[in-house]
């Protein structure tokens, strides 16, 4: 089973001028090709809870499809290519003869897809004549109680083509004769052979349909008391294939169609009149797959994100996540304490600088002693009236050990935890410390001293001149020259003396 995952999923997508704050990545893909099912029967699918169901009409079994393939997990579903879902999340599916208008004994088989429970409606004769019955749209409410569906009206008696919006109520799960009918629509919309109609709750809040077709525009339809009144809706690049879905995210109104060229597997998302999609993800097959009416797309709205799914007969299942680019948080502080000079008082630390073009805190520091110890912490504490410390969480952390954690000067990194902070212990010498956050790391670098050990005249070579420099310091009680500690006790004194004739005597500092 091809299986494409996040690592390369940003290569189709192209940014649209409004995509600034949001992130829109994909989430799996796979090759529909690999399920061996017949694509001519297998036209039309739909996802929801991170799953795409397809129906296939010549087996008229629907299908169940999670990042991995097929999940074995199977439902009766309808001889036709008619699938979707309702606001409860029940797939609803044609059992309409495939294909022509919606005839007699015709009607919409209604399942939970947890339990399998099903239940099936004839649409009523109320419902008037009717168009098209290929494909359906969002359902209203839940239709194993209270619900209603759209389906594309016919309104001469002559022509399955024309105008109006049948409307298929459910009410107590029952058919709800007194409540289908066919609605006008005004101006009137011009029914074809591909025409869905999404059910969905506008910015507004109100109830509206998204009238949808191939080889036009699609329309916003508003109810006027039991009729409809249209505006025309216009997307970016918006192709003549099947499939346009309605949803509202982030203070929008959002549409995700199929894009150009037509009957390829691109697709986009944009507000009604933008001059540019939001998001736009650039076709991947090589020809155009109008013989299986493809490419649909729906998106399922949660309070974190959107999901949105494509099923493109022929081609591909993709889906992705569209969310909001949260701004980066104000950084933190981090302190280091310890260090031998100022012992384990986390009352008082050496404050770390912040980088802000890498994210890290840096600090250069000098230890003192022959082994040193130190750890970390956010937030300084305060002195409690018990004369402990009072700590502000998140506190302290320090490096994965069990116990403490020895720095030999071999390691690229060492991993922090906020589960532990034993102390770090290191020899003597100046560091340069980053501490990355994000990534729970810590780097140390030696700082090279800017003088050669045992240099004490600085003539840049150590000799038996070098000796002599040192007693005279010793003699007469100078400061500490840098050059002069030659133990690296952080001291001067008579040992250094001795370890720098050592040194010249066998060529070899001491360890």
């Amino acid at each position: 089973m091809k299986k494409l995952l996040l690592i390369a999923a940003l290569a189709a997508v192209a940014f649209g001028a409004n995509a600034d704050g949001y992130k829109f990545e994909k989430v799996w893909e796979l090759d529909v090709n690999s399920f061996g099912l017949v694509t001519n029967d297998v036209r039309a699918g739909f996802g929801m809870d991170g799953k795409v169901y397809i129906n296939d009409k010549g087996t008229q079994t629907i299908y169940e499809v999670d990042e991995n393939g097929l999940t074995g997990k199977t439902f009766p579903g309808g001889a036709n290519c008619g699938i979707t879902r309702d606001e409860a999340g029940n797939i609803l599916v044609s059992t309409a003869t495939f294909p022509g208008v919606w005839g007699a004994e015709a009607g919409i088989k209604v399942i939970n897809p947890a339990t399998g429970e099903s239940v099936e409606y004839l649409v009523p004769e109320e419902c008037g004549l009717l168009g098209r019955c290929d494909f359906i749209g969002f359902a209203k409410g839940n239709f194993f109680e209270d619900g209603a569906i759209y389906l594309t009206g016919g309104n001469t008696g002559t022509d399955p083509y024309t105008a109006g919006v049948a409307v298929f109520t459910v009410t107590g799960g029952e058919v709800d004769f007194d409540n289908c009918y066919t609605a006008t629509v005004d101006p009137a919309v011009t029914g074809q052979t591909s025409t869905v109609i999404n059910y969905y709750k506008d910015l507004n809040g109100e109830d509206a349909l998204l009238y949808a077709y191939r080889s036009g525009a699609p329309s916003k339809l508003l109810a006027d008391g039991d009729n409809f009144t249209k505006t025309n809706i216009s997307l970016p690049n918006k192709g003549a294939c099947n499939g346009c879905f309605p949803f509202v995210w982030d203070g929008k109104e959002l549409f995700v169609y199929p894009t150009l060229p037509n009957y390829f597997n691109g697709f986009a998302i944009a507000e009604d009149g933008a001059e540019a999609p939001m998001f736009e993800v650039a076709a991947t097959v090589a020809a155009n797959m109008n013989v299986f009416q493809n490419n649909w797309v729906n998106a399922e709205v949660d309070a974190n994100g959107v999901t949105i799914y494509q099923y493109a007969p022929g081609a591909n299942i993709t889906v992705w996540r569209l969310t909001k680019d949260e701004p980066a948080p104000e950084p933190t502080n981090v302190y280091m304490l310890g260090g031998d000079d100022q012992g384990w008082d986390p009352t008082s630390g050496i404050m770390f600088d912040y980088d802000t073009e890498n994210n890290v805190y840096t600090a250069t520091i000098t230890f003192p002693a022959e082994y040193n110890w130190f750890g970390f912490t956010t937030a300084l504490a305060e002195n409690n009236d018990d004369g402990g410390w009072a700590y502000i969480e998140p506190f302290r952390f320090g490096a994965v050990a069990d116990g403490d954690y020895w720095y030999t000067g071999e390691e690229d990194y060492i991993s922090l935890t906020w589960d532990a902070y034993q102390a770090i212990r290191i020899p003597g010498g100046e560091y340069k410390l980053t501490v990355n956050l994000a990534d729970m790391k810590l780097i140390i670098e030696k700082v090279q001293p800017d003088f050669v050990r045992g240099d004490v005249d600085g003539s840049t070579i150590v000799n038996i001149a070098d000796v002599t420099s040192l007693i005279d310091l010793l003699l007469t009680g100078a400061d500490m020259v840098p050059a002069a500690d030659c133990d690296l006790d952080g001291n001067m004194n008579i040992a250094d003396v001795t370890t720098l004739i050592d040194y010249l005597l066998t060529g070899n500092w001491p360890e």
